[in-house]
């Protein structure tokens, strides 16, 4: 056979490369069997095997553990591939059409749901060798259309991971989860960085913890557009994956040390496992071994290499991979139990037996509410549940009262009619924190006591000893609905220390407890007693002697202001210091008193050397604590 003198030189040329190519048998080393009309076209990324954006997965390989709403985890990963296109003539190699190639992959992913994650890799090839050249001088062709060269640097193809959980491997003997990732064609086809067309990947996760070892499977299908290269065709692919993650001793500054291992094999859905025609049809199949650790707060690195797993290298079977990340996982801790299964932990759940109505009506606390609007109609019943109206209307106002601000209090008894702000302050905003609402602060923009009406004292001293009591001019807050301090009422707790330690004759002192009258007696006795019992563990490890302390809580017993109000009800949340009568009454000592504080009255003060004489203090006054 021959090509015709007539034709033009660039096909009489592409006619001679033909021929010479039927006649040496040129085979690409990744070759598959089905014929596409233009074998030029290309149209697949070359490096197929991508790494995973899910949180708390293998490399390649996702995992089926639910991290808790809100966490996420992001990564900078540069990935280096060698030799990942090989070119044979015969059973001689010639070389690599593609060498080497680098990318980098930002990866995110964050915990939307509690059963949902999504995921997202935003791809670009940095660097890639180009030696299609030497299909050319294998031909003695250079105008060979299929000898066209690659760009060095591309974008690659945006992936987009879901991952929904079916089964949390911590609750289940197997864990369970559904990807559905879709790449969306952003890169470039020609330059076998990106598909052709989309591409929808489903794939189940399966996870089985073994003590320290976490078992990994996926297997799924890959759904894209035909491509071909030559005679390379790659088409839709049995995508399956088996591998484990290993947790590993701390060592020396590194924590959460984490050892990897995974295979993937990808093969034909036309001819899965066809191992008999290897030169033909192709199943990448590829090994990866890895190591991750935390180096300084969530901030962590990870190291992963690998390579095909095949005597010769070419498409989805590399000589060599290399992986470096640098990652940040940012993960929200299980608070502890839940009780009555309403999803607010035990430490933050005012009703822990009762579960959460989940009505979006105060779902922050725990406790159900069968009647919102407190107008003795059953929500279940009431046709305007969060409006207060006769039960002959059906719990709806007669004539409904206007919510300019829309936060579900209407304007009558919203002090602030328009801004929105929730019903326990009145319909008012909280801007500065203090738990005292807009409305009734008188300083709303910087944070204050409720005794001083929200208002920052102007200057020190802020522990003052008076004849009774330790007072304090400012709020010891506690996380909602627990005993644990904030850490910003540290340096108040600190001075009260600084204080019974300058004075070892003062006390015994009784700490007490109290809360507003939201929820019931029983809670806010408890409440009350572990608030006071943490403020006594706390002096006690800044060094006071336990013998000198004692805690106490009355729950609502001993209000100091209404519970009608916002800004009452902040007075009432509060930790008092009470001197122990028998010690007060038992004579005059000798007290040492901090620089700038005036002494108990009825004592003679011990000033440092140089100290000027004490100033009275302010009028006594009662300690708001932190809310509920």
């Amino acid at each position: 056979m021959q090509c015709p003198d007539s034709e033009p030189s660039w096909s009489r040329s592409a006619c001679g490369a033909a021929l010479r190519l039927a006649v040496l048998g040129l085979l690409l080393t990744t070759a598959a069997a089905h014929a596409q009309p233009d074998p030029f076209s290309r149209g697949f990324d070359a490096v197929p095997v991508k790494p995973t954006a899910a949180q708390d997965s293998g490399i390649g390989l996702e995992g089926a553990t639910v991290e808790p709403v809100g966490s996420y985890r992001g990564a900078l990963l540069f990935d280096f591939n060698w030799r990942i296109l090989a070119l044979k003539l015969g059973d001689e190699k010639l070389g690599n059409l593609l060498p080497y190639r680098l990318d980098a992959h930002l990866l995110f992913s964050y915990q939307l749901l509690e059963r949902l994650e999504l995921g997202v890799d935003l791809p670009v090839t940095l660097l890639q060798g180009d030696n299609f050249s030497l299909l050319g001088d294998a031909l003695n062709s250079p105008d060979f259309p299929g000898a066209a060269g690659v760009s060095g640097t591309t974008l690659g193809d945006i992936r987009v991971l879901p991952r929904v959980s079916l089964l949390n491997p911590n609750h289940f003997p197997l864990g369970l989860a559904l990807v559905t990732e879709v790449r969306l064609p952003t890169g470039s086809a020609q330059s076998f960085t990106g598909e052709s067309g989309v591409v929808f990947a489903p794939r189940l996760a399966l996870e089985k913890r073994l003590g320290p070892v976490r078992v990994l499977g996926n297997a799924g299908v890959l759904v894209r557009p035909a491509a071909q290269y030559l005679n390379l065709r790659v088409d839709d692919e049995l995508t399956l994956g088996a591998g484990g993650i290993v947790d590993l001793p701390d060592i020396s500054r590194l924590r959460e040390v984490k050892a990897t291992a995974e295979m993937h094999l990808r093969t034909p859905l036309a001819r899965p496992f066809n191992f008999d025609q290897a030169d033909s049809l192709k199943s990448p199949w590829e090994l990866l071994v890895g190591a991750r650790a935390k180096v300084w707060g969530d901030w962590g690195v990870e190291l992963d290499v690998g390579r095909g797993l095949n005597v010769t290298t070419g498409y989805g079977r590399e000589a060599l991979r290399v992986m470096l990340a640098l990652r940040y996982d940012k993960t929200f801790k299980d608070e502890g139990p839940d009780s009555d299964g309403d999803g607010v932990p035990d430490v933050r759940d005012r009703c822990p037996t009762q579960p959460e109505d989940k009505d979006d009506f105060e779902d922050f606390d725990g406790c159900p509410d069968p009647d919102n609007d407190g107008d003795g109609v059953a929500d279940g019943e009431d046709a305007c549940p969060n409006k207060p109206g006769p039960k002959e209307s059906k719990g709806c106002p007669v004539e409904p009262d206007k919510d300019t601000d829309g936060d579900g209090v209407m304007d009558p008894l919203d002090k602030c009619i328009t801004v929105p702000g929730p019903k326990d302050f009145d319909g008012c905003p909280d801007t500065d924190y203090d738990e005292i609402p807009d409305g009734e602060d008188d300083c709303p923009d910087v944070a204050g006591p409720p005794e001083n009406n929200g208002c920052p004292y102007d200057a020190p001293p802020y522990v003052v000893v008076e004849s009774d009591r330790i007072r304090i001019k400012g709020n010891i807050l506690f996380e909602t609905g627990s005993a644990v301090i904030q850490k910003q009422s540290y340096p108040l707790l600190d001075e009260v220390a600084t204080v019974l330690t300058k004075n070892p004759t003062l006390g015994p002192v009784q700490i007490e407890g109290h809360t507003d009258n939201k929820g019931s007696r029983a809670l806010n006795m408890d409440l009350s007693n572990r608030r006071a019992k943490s403020v006594l563990e706390y002096l006690t490890k800044k060094g006071i002697d336990r013998k000198r302390l004692t805690s106490q809580g009355f729950g609502f017993d001993r209000p100091i202001a209404t519970n009608d109000t916002a800004l009452g009800r902040a007075k009432n949340r509060r930790v008092d210091f009470k001197l122990v009568k028998s010690e007060i009454e038992s004579g005059p000592k000798e007290t040492i008193v901090p620089h700038g504080q005036p002494p108990p009255p009825g004592t003679e003060p011990v000033p440092g050397p140089g100290a000027p004489p004490a100033t009275p203090a302010p009028g006594a006054g009662t300690t708001p604590a932190g809310k509920k």
